[in-house]
């Protein structure tokens, strides 16, 4: 039914709309394949991410322990040899001390790995070492020599061949360090310090994560491989609930559908029926009662008469509210024209437009008819509206769509959820519906501001 066109779009850009628990569309659900692919991939994903993680961990553990391996070695070494010839002598660079101190280093202490042997006195002289331009320099001592010094503690790191104290050592581009605190056999503390090839304890540390790491790696890839069979398997599951589900709503749906028609066809042809003739019985009571003068119970009978005739249109507005008969067999435009057409006599302004719709299948036809009717019932029930607008017309990728707007109080998301809570939850199963044929359900509303509902479903 049309009516005056207002010339404000109705569909024009809101502010922004609440969220009033809509479903949104779903995508159609994927098959256990794709579900399983998606598993692997993240599986895999999550391997690879784990794997790096822990190897960079382990790379820093086997580099401490293949540090300390070496420092171990060499200060066992060194003990064992120098120990013994620590004596006072050493420390005033006697030359039978020095002598016999070197040739015990260079039998025992220096070899493939250690390359350079110094012992220091507390005041950060060099008293020894295997390269004679170094005895009898000093040098400033750092906190960790001095710790060590102190203390009688071993330390590892590093060599800083920058320092000017690591002049001849530069050469080997890259050591290892390791010195502790020792005392001559006169008690005075000394510090032994042994420079190590570094390459050795980088073979170390790759034997050591050479060993763990594919332990490691491999029992991810197990443990993923073994869950690959229970994600294929839930996946199906998954996808067969979702089906079910499917199946059920429709079912659900047919159920009320069939029932509708049942009742629609059980009034009109009873009630309706029966209503009908009392009403036209009453018409001939009315007429006698006038011709014998009885003009006060003719003016009862006509008036109940008149009320049983509206009832009658009043039923006959339901039936096809409840099961438009031509829905299928006129097409939608002109069960909406049904649907609208009694709007007029509530006190609402209505129009209806319908331009360039595409050959429609029936669950299109009755998607979008449920749809209106929903909205339209909403309308009149609880959005105290003037006016409402439906529209239908083609939209892109081969779908139709309805627009129903009015310019009722609209609601917020509470009031929406309450309103659901409540057990009215037409539109969203009807959005849900719509999501499983493969379209789209909105609402936009805000209070004071009405209501839009848009729908899109594919024309066939």
């Amino acid at each position: 039914m049309k009516g005056r066109r207002d010339e404000r779009d109705p569909t024009a850009a809101r502010a922004p709309s609440v969220d009033i628990g809509l479903q949104p569309p779903r995508r159609p659900a994927r098959s256990p394949r794709w579900a399983v692919a998606q598993f692997l991939a993240g599986g895999l994903a999550a391997v690879l991410v784990i794997s790096l993680a822990v190897i960079l961990v382990l790379r820093t553990y086997a580099r401490e322990q293949a540090v300390g391996n070496a420092r171990d070695i060499a200060i066992a070494a060194g003990r064992a040899a120098i120990v013994p010839f620590l004596v006072d002598g050493v420390l005033t660079e006697d030359t039978r001390a020095l002598a016999a101190l070197d040739g015990k280093v260079r039998s025992r202490v220096l070899n493939d790995r250690v390359v350079r042997v110094k012992v220091w006195d507390a005041g950060g002289r060099i008293v020894y070492s295997d390269e004679p331009r170094l005895i009898g320099q000093s040098f400033v001592l750092g906190p960790d020599e001095r710790a060590a010094l102190d203390t009688g503690r071993a330390h590892a790191g590093l060599t800083n061949l920058a320092s000017p104290e690591n002049l001849f050592e530069r050469p080997y581009h890259k050591l290892l360090e390791v010195y502790v605190g020792l005392r001559t056999a006169g008690g005075h503390p000394v510090l032994f310090e042994a420079y190590l090839r570094y390459h050795p304890v980088a073979e170390d540390q790759s034997r050591l994560l050479t060993a763990i790491s594919p332990a490691l790696v491999g029992g991810l890839l197990l443990l993923l491989l073994i869950q690959t069979p229970l994600a294929w398997s839930m996946s199906k599951r998954v996808q067969e609930g979702q089906r079910e589900r499917e199946r059920l709503l429709q079912r659900a749906l047919d159920a009320g559908e069939h029932e509708r028609r049942r009742i629609a066809a059980d009034l009109h042809d009873s009630v309706v029926q029966s209503l009908a003739g009392t009403a036209f019985a009453l018409g001939g009571v009315a007429d006698r009662a006038t011709k014998a003068g009885n003009t006060g119970e003719a003016t009862l009978v006509t008036r109940a008469a008149k009320e049983l005739r509206q009832a009658v249109r009043d039923l006959r507005t339901l039936i096809v509210a409840m099961a438009p008969p031509r829905l299928h067999e006129e097409g939608l435009g002109a069960a909406l024209e049904d649907l609208v057409s009694p709007l007029t006599a509530r006190g609402l302004e209505a129009r209806l437009e319908v331009s360039e719709v595409p050959l429609l299948s029936q669950e299109a036809e009755r998607l979008i008819f449920r749809v209106a009717q929903e909205a339209v019932r909403n309308v009149v029930s609880h959005a105290d509206a003037a006016r409402v607008e439906l529209s239908v017309g083609r939209a892109d990728g081969g779908q139709v769509q309805l627009v129903v707007t009015d310019d009722g109080q609209g609601f917020g998301a509470e009031e929406a959820r309450r309103s659901m809570r409540d057990g009215h939850v037409g539109l969203r199963l009807l959005a849900e519906v719509v999501a499983d044929a493969g379209g789209s359900l909105t609402m936009d509303s805000e209070p004071g501001r009405g209501t839009s509902i848009r729908v899109r479903v594919p024309s066939t």
